[in-house]
């Protein structure tokens, strides 16, 4: 099926850019191993690809002796990883005696006494290229910041659906114009917040969309944050784990109990046995036809009669001069894959669900019909009125640094609505100075989205303490109406000192 339109290049690249992904990050995959692949161990964990078994535990060499280089005894060695062999048809990158073929597939000579390839080998192995996907790297309080956006936005929204490549989708329609105003999740740490939380409770703390499984929902988020151009496998799905802590071993996830073997290596300076552990995907089973014949979820494409695994795509039909494209009606496995089948288990099926989720937003990325002519996601208001209420961190609750017992002087709250509909509450604020708190309540009503609502007060306290402790707290009304209450609350301290006596720094909001 197709609709036919004339477009100009420059009309089609301005839908390109229209397009709502991000734009591609620099390559990572530092630190890398050593130039001449001898003299230390490589961090394998963070860059090389290795040999595993099904669930991608990398298998280890076989226990044997071996000579210690400096005392010519016999002692422990063996059970080193064993970095799978690369470039094997080119006898200057990798010599023939670097390459083991005992093994399947063929894997590279490693120094059974530390572990590390051996020297003149390098050129074997290969790296993985996190690209994008080394933001997996931020702290914990990046992930937790981006994940309580998307849960904000999640349930907020009007309509929570599913695009053609298992995204999140969240709808909001315009009170006024009855638009629906819809918001894909795909931003690269969103969605890597997404699979994290996911992996470690099962949940991210919003409603998903109907139909959207725990681990199919972490699969496509790990496939919307890599990069367009990469691609998702097993050492990369494994590595990722490591670095975000998720395979710890006293990190609870919902792959639990995970898969622990020993592993010889060189940890400052002394080979030890070291144990690592790996998440269990045993129980995954990925289908390619299947996946994506429920997607988008639910159909709407095309408008007269949704289909279910259908998708639209803008593609060139005559070289003219302008162009001339058509938009595309397809089955998504159809345009998208070689081969419509496919099916695997386990961490093999996992990675292989999230890089098909990324080919699939590569190629909606690169043959994105243009904003105005795109099929609209469907969603009826739902009549629920959500808003997110937030007090500034910094400017939110402003109170003096420095107050003289008994004097008069002011405090100011702020209070933005974040939308998307108007908020109304009340605004609490307390100031502790060693007896009972003195209280504030301050009240908004239908306060537009995006707007602040702003208050000064004055106030004159008596007291021998030396600090007022302030705080202050916003409650929307109806209660239930704000579903993020991370934002909802600050605190602030004033130093006092004695009228007539001599003042000493302070902290806490402006003014001084």
């Amino acid at each position: 099926m197709k609709r036919t339109f004339i477009f100009t290049v420059a009309a089609a690249l301005m839908g390109m850019l229209a397009y709502s992904g991000v734009g591609f990050a620099a390559p990572g995959g530092d630190p890398g191993p050593p130039d001449d692949g001898g003299g230390a161990a490589p961090d394998f964990g963070d860059l090389i690809i290795l040999l595993r078994d099904e669930y991608g535990v990398p298998i280890p060499s076989d226990a044997t002796l071996v000579e210690d280089p400096e005392t010519g005894e016999l002692v422990d060695g063996g059970l080193c990883w064993q970095p799978i062999a690369f470039n094997v048809d080119d006898d200057v990158l990798c010599p023939t005696d670097c390459q083991v073929t005992t093994t399947t597939p063929t894997t590279v000579d490693v120094d059974q006494y530390n572990c590390a390839v051996a020297t003149g080998c390098s050129g074997c192995t290969q790296e993985v290229d996190f690209g994008r996907i080394n933001e997996a790297r931020s702290p914990e309080e990046v992930f937790a910041s981006q994940l309580e956006d998307v849960v904000v936005t999640l349930a907020t929204a009007d309509c929570r659906t599913l695009d053609p490549a298992g995204r999140i989708v969240a709808s909001n329609v315009d009170d006024t114009t009855l638009d629906n105003l819809a918001k894909t999740v795909d931003s690269p740490l969103q969605s890597l917040a997404i699979y994290r939380e996911l992996i470690l409770t099962g949940s991210i703390g919003a409603p998903l969309p109907e139909g959207a499984g725990i681990l199919d929902t972490a699969a496509r988020g790990l496939g919307a944050a890599s990069d367009k151009s990469g691609g998702v496998n097993v050492d990369l799905v494994a590595y990722l784990n490591q670095i975000m802590g998720l395979s710890d071993p006293l990190t609870t996830t919902i792959l639990d109990p995970k898969l622990c073997e020993t592993y010889r290596e060189e940890v400052q300076g002394v080979i030890q046995l070291v144990e690592k552990c790996f998440l269990n995907y045993g129980a995954y089973d990925y289908n390619r036809d299947t996946n994506f014949g429920a997607l988008p979820a639910p159909p709407y494409i095309p408008a007269d009669e949704p289909a279910a695994g259908t998708f639209e795509y803008l593609s060139l039909v005559d070289e003219t001069d302008p162009p001339l494209f058509e938009i595309r009606y397809d089955l998504i496995t159809t345009a998208v894959f070689e081969e419509a089948a496919f099916e695997d288990v386990n961490i093999r099926g996992f990675a292989q669900a999230s890089d098909d989720a990324r080919a699939v937003i590569a190629f909606m990325h690169e043959n994105q019909v243009p904003v105005d002519f795109e099929t609209p996601v469907p969603c009826t208001a739902s009549g629920d009125i959500f808003y997110d209420l937030s007090i500034s961190e910094q400017s939110g609750l402003q109170v003096p640094k420095n107050y003289v017992s008994g004097g008069e002087r002011e405090f100011f709250v702020n209070v933005t609505n974040l939308g998307p509909d108007e908020a109304s509450g009340t605004v609490t604020v307390e100031a502790s100075y060693g007896g009972e708190p003195d209280t504030w309540v301050l009240s908004f009503e239908d306060l537009p989205e995006g707007q602040t609502a702003s208050f000064t007060v004055f106030f004159t306290i008596t007291t021998t303490s030396d600090t007022i402790n302030w705080s202050a707290a916003v409650v929307a009304d109806p209660p239930g109406t704000d579903p993020n209450l991370l934002n909802n609350s600050v605190s602030a301290v004033s130093s006092v000192r004695a009228a007539g006596g001599s003042g000493g720094g302070g902290q806490g909001g402006n003014p001084n």
